[in-house]
């Protein structure tokens, strides 16, 4: 192409054509193990009886129990809420024909436990006030965006490594700097948590062990390079 100034006499500038940039596209993870600070616990009520009246009766006591039975353990009432309260029709099937058998009533309890090693004492306590039903304990972290931001620089660390290999395995010139960035949504942080399913709980001394939690992070990175 041709630039040059209006007056007559002018020399015409030109300018080289501009080189084709290519392009290294990487996907990069980064991990951090990290452990829990925070527990939460879902337990729960399940009452049954032919008169709902008396289910309800039962199940608002018992419950009761068992909050009272937290706020033993120094659990703040901020940190305790429901989480479900339903009422089902409970059938029997004999010989095919459906029997109505009676109502239950289920009042599910999330309590947040600041101190791990409390999680055992807890689930122990609301046993023995009542609760027949531990569904989901979940470990976390309070701080998780400040752990996640450093999956995040590993995880562009990762790409950048994986870059440069490729671009000396090809003989070409890379730009380390990555000109776009994606983060990925999902597998972000695949393993928050564990679960154990719902079950009916006799009173035993119950052991919980948290373990490490995967912080992870996903990006897709885009690098330029050039022919030597």
């Amino acid at each position: 192409m041709l630039y040059g100034y209006p007056y007559r006499n002018s020399i015409p500038i030109q300018v080289s054509p501009r080189r084709e940039v290519n392009v290294i596209t990487i996907s990069g993870e980064g991990m951090v193990l990290v452990q829990p600070n925070v527990a939460y616990i879902t337990v729960g009520v399940e009452t049954e009886s032919k008169n709902l009246q008396a289910a309800q009766a039962e199940n608002s006591q018992i419950s009761a129990n068992v909050i009272q039975a937290i706020y033993h353990l120094q659990v703040p009432q901020e940190h305790i809420r429901t989480t479900e309260y339903r009422i089902n029709n409970v059938y029997d099937y004999v010989e095919g024909k459906q029997i109505f058998r009676g109502y239950e009533v289920r009042h599910l309890l999330e309590v947040k436990v600041e101190e791990i090693a409390q999680v055992g004492e807890v689930v122990d306590a609301v046993v023995k006030a009542g609760a027949n039903v531990i569904y989901n304990v979940r470990f976390d972290i309070t701080n998780r965006s400040e752990r996640y931001n450093e999956a995040l620089v590993l995880a562009l660390r990762d790409a950048q490594s994986k870059a440069r290999t490729i671009s000396g395995a090809l003989g070409v010139n890379l730009n380390p700097i990555p000109f776009e960035i994606t983060e990925a949504k999902e597998g972000i942080v695949p393993v928050p948590f564990q679960t154990f399913e719902a079950t009916k709980v006799a009173g035993v001394s119950t052991p919980i062990e948290p373990g490490q939690l995967q912080i992870r992070a996903n990006i897709i990175a885009k690098f330029a390079y050039l022919y030597t």
